[in-house]
């Protein structure tokens, strides 16, 4: 066994099996030895601040005996406590995890209850009411900002009844995450939020038939679609207080950097800033969601798409932004860790990015895990005592048979 031990605490007859530094950086000729003689401690005091000790090839003599069972002693209550203090925070942060779905789950709710009506709303030709629309916004804003990780992990919902009104939530999350990971004021965010949240009002105009239309739609039925922003922009701008930047988001959320988006053909700097983050998150939730005319991307398939077209949709740099914020292995992405069991991130760790909290679906001899349980990469050390826990690689659900949304819903107790 190696022990740390500080160098004051060498004594002649310990074996020292590694320094504090390279072995080339010290004036020792061989990596291990006995310390021999009063010259040897000396040169380990003036070059080294710890080193460690090898218990077994250390010599046998009563007194480096009782020094080392009292290091070793000392290093087993060091490791216990060490591994009681990573169990604590373990249990902290599923605790914590656990609590904040409980109350973002209400907040979730009702926020979707009012989306709803909102479509409902516009479909019957009813007018927006602007506060109800400012309370949904302001209860995300104050979710969002309680724990961006709970909120990010809600848009796994998908609500296939209403998949236009759960895709508009899901957007306004994605959307105040980035701006508030950018940077913006509560005043900014309320107005990203709110335009996320009506962004696509305008597909209640769209005839049925159209959206669940299974295969490509033809000219003519795209054309139709694409009406869809200036309709909500037509109906919200009779609707008394919207600001004007949210109906600015509703108007141009289908723009590109280089001219070929719609309504307007509007390039470069004359698509602003919330407008493109909007136009992002809406982007990324549709990529990432099951239609009828094609399988949900998995978070970083999608990620990488849109990289791959960030220069002429919405600019390098906000593209670039939004997978920071997002992080390297978005909340929801299906990942195979390297004992070989299937989890899904539900949190991201800003202090050890690769090192998320995972919900662990299947264990290694890819039996599903009942009841599910939430294991933290970044404080538990070792699996079976002998080796880490990592994320080997992402995977697509769809390979695995595994449906994120049905599982962030049996989470929730929604289904």
């Amino acid at each position: 066994m190696r022990i740390k031990v500080d160098v004051e605490q060498v004594r002649v007859g310990m074996y020292i099996a590694a320094l504090d530094r390279p072995w080339l950086e010290s004036p020792f000729l061989f990596q291990g030895f006995v310390v021999e003689n009063e010259d040897d401690l000396e040169t380990l005091r003036k070059h080294c601040n710890y080193v460690f000790i090898d218990d077994v090839k250390s010599r046998d003599s009563e007194e480096v005996r009782e020094l080392i069972d009292e290091m070793t002693t000392s290093a087993d209550v060091s490791v216990k406590r060490d591994r009681q203090s990573a169990e604590r925070a373990e249990q902290g942060t599923v605790t914590s995890f656990r609590d904040n779905i409980k109350h973002a789950v209400q907040s979730f709710r009702r926020s979707s209850d009012g989306v709803i009506r909102f479509f409902n709303d516009m479909r019957l030709g009813k007018s927006i009411e602007t506060e109800d629309a400012k309370a949904v916004v302001s209860e995300l804003v104050t979710t969002i900002s309680s724990n961006v990780n709970t909120a990010l992990w809600l848009t796994n919902l998908r609500a296939q009844h209403e998949e236009t009104a759960s895709h508009c939530l899901n957007t306004s999350i994605f959307a105040l995450a980035f701006a508030r990971h950018l940077g913006y004021s509560t005043e900014q965010l309320e107005m990203v939020g709110m335009g996320a949240l009506l962004h696509d009002l305008g597909i209640a105009r769209v005839p049925a038939h159209i959206l669940t239309k299974p295969g490509n739609l033809n000219e003519e039925e795209f054309e139709i679609v694409k009406k869809h922003p200036r309709d909500g922009f037509s109906v919200l701008k009779l609707t008394r207080e919207i600001p004007e930047g949210v109906l600015e988001i509703v108007l141009h959320h289908h723009e590109r950097v280089n001219g070929s988006g719609y309504p307007q053909g509007l390039k470069d700097e004359q698509i602003s800033e919330p407008v493109r983050v909007v136009a992002i998150a809406d982007m990324y939730d549709s990529m990432t969601s099951e239609r009828v005319y094609r399988k949900a991307m998995s978070p970083q398939d999608a990620l990488t798409a849109m990289h791959k077209r960030a220069e002429v949709d919405f600019g390098k740099r906000l593209v670039e932004e939004f997978i920071k914020c997002v992080g390297i292995y978005p909340i929801g992405s299906l990942v195979v860790l390297n004992t070989g069991a299937l989890g899904v991130v539900v949190s991201s760790n800003p202090d050890a990015r690769l090192k998320p909290l995972i919900l662990l679906v299947r264990d290694e001899q890819g039996k599903d895990v009942v009841p599910r349980k939430l294991v933290n990469l970044a404080t538990l050390a070792n699996h079976g005592g002998t080796q880490s826990w990592a994320i080997s690689r992402v995977v697509k659900p769809a390979d695995y048979g595994v449906d994120i949304s049905a599982i962030a819903a049996e989470e929730m107790r929604l289904n």
